[in-house]
């Protein structure tokens, strides 16, 4: 049986007991924080070695140049296009709002006001062991920032570090993939907890958390990406779609990015006429750091849990919401189950309650489908655009593809 099948399932299961039980939900309350606990235990590690590994790839001489600026300020563009269309879509549908949770008692005492001066000199982590210690994801990202640039910089000798970090993150990977195979246990305790505190009325602002999700995802594909092709590079539109229709259909069935990269890299290059360099460069670098269906997911996922508990987002929080889900996508890997533990990261650095993926976990996949489509064809559009730049595509070939092949 699929696991996202197990996941619906112990969705279901959890909706039912949870009813069933009702205000008695705390006999298993104690298995869904550890399931929680199991998921902050990834987010370190996993956001460090990520990011390393991602940034010094990056850095590799070879791939620097005109060629990979364009590439970066483009897909750091889109993501944050992306990210601004979740959040508009979600302060304007208000998903999340009426639940009425209450936020658990460690939140009360965490919680606290925080400024602009502060924000930004808080980043800068004193000792990286106690922010690692701490969960104090911010220090993480900057250290793991700097971390990058000594390895580039150390030569030769930093790239034994960098392959042991590259280990580190198959390692942090396959664990990720491990502890997910306990989700469907986990989603049944929490929903079960969720749905004996609050009752069925949690199961409609679900249908309206991913129906927000997926006019985002539509509004990123119709609006950046047809104008990007149209206007940008100044090539029809259909032809694209045609061209990449395998790598759709796959992304949408495996709700994974990483395992479409094959059959992308196929479409651009026979389909779409792209030259194997760029096809290559782009959308390898594009499965490893550009994410604009994950970072939709991760600004209305956390939003929606902020108005679940009834806790108010000020703008600081949406500037930290910005900055973590554009660095969170760039650490994110392209498989399904990595959107709840990079969520995790998201609502620790937002300083909400890490309780609330219960709510998301069970509908999770279904948001991951669409989401990876997000990803692979803002991959490809990337591959064309620096192509048609380069002058590096053979538009003979882009125009003439059709359904058939």
């Amino acid at each position: 049986m699929k696991s996202w099948v197990k996941i619906v399932i112990g969705l279901i299961l959890g909706v039912i007991v949870g009813l069933i039980i009702g205000h008695k939900v705390e006999i298993i309350e104690r298995a869904g924080k550890a399931f929680i606990d199991l998921l902050k235990m990834l987010v370190g590690l996993i956001i460090f070695s990520s990011l390393v590994v991602g940034i010094c790839h990056i850095n590799d001489p070879k791939k620097l140049g005109r060629i990979g600026i364009r590439t970066l300020l483009f897909y750091m563009g889109t993501t944050i296009i992306a990210i601004c269309f979740g959040l508009i879509l979600v302060f304007i549908m208000r998903p999340g709002q009426g639940i009425g949770l209450f936020p658990p008692i460690h939140y009360k005492t965490a919680s606290r006001g925080i400024g602009m001066v502060d924000f930004l000199f808080g980043m800068v982590p004193s000792n990286p062991f106690a922010s690692f210690a701490e969960g104090n994801v911010l220090q993480i990202i900057i250290f793991s920032i700097f971390f990058a640039f000594a390895i580039t910089l150390a030569g030769e000798k930093g790239k034994i570090v960098l392959r042991f970090l590259e280990s580190m993150s198959e390692i942090m990977y396959s664990l990720t993939q491990f502890i997910m195979k306990l989700a469907p246990y986990g989603v049944f305790v929490l929903i079960a907890t969720a749905v004996g505190s609050t009752g069925i009325k949690i199961i409609y602002p679900l249908l309206k958390f991913l129906l927000c999700n997926y006019v985002a995802c539509l509004l990123q594909i119709l609006i950046v990406f047809c104008i990007t092709l149209k206007y940008m590079a100044k090539l029809r539109i259909a032809p694209f779609f045609k061209g990449m229709k395998d790598a759709i259909i796959l992304a949408f069935t495996t709700s994974s990015s990483s395992a479409t990269l094959p059959v992308s890299l196929e479409c651009t290059r026979y389909h779409l006429g792209i030259s194997p360099d760029i096809s290559g460069f782009v959308l390898s670098l594009g499965s490893t750091i550009n994410m604009n269906g994950a970072a939709i997911g991760q600004a209305i996922s956390a939003i929606f849990i902020a108005q679940a508990y009834g806790i108010e987002v000020t703008a600081i929080k949406i500037i930290v919401l910005i900055f973590v889900s554009l660095v969170s996508a760039i650490g994110a890997a392209g498989i399904p189950g990595t959107g709840i533990v990079m969520l995790s990261l998201v609502l620790e650095s937002m300083n909400l309650p890490i309780e609330g993926v219960a709510l998301l976990a069970g509908v999770d996949r279904l948001r991951e489908m669409l989401s990876a489509v997000v990803n692979i064809l803002g991959d490809a559009v990337a591959a064309v655009f620096i192509a048609k730049k380069e002058k590096q595509i053979d538009e003979e070939r882009y125009h003439s593809v059709t359904w058939l092949e």
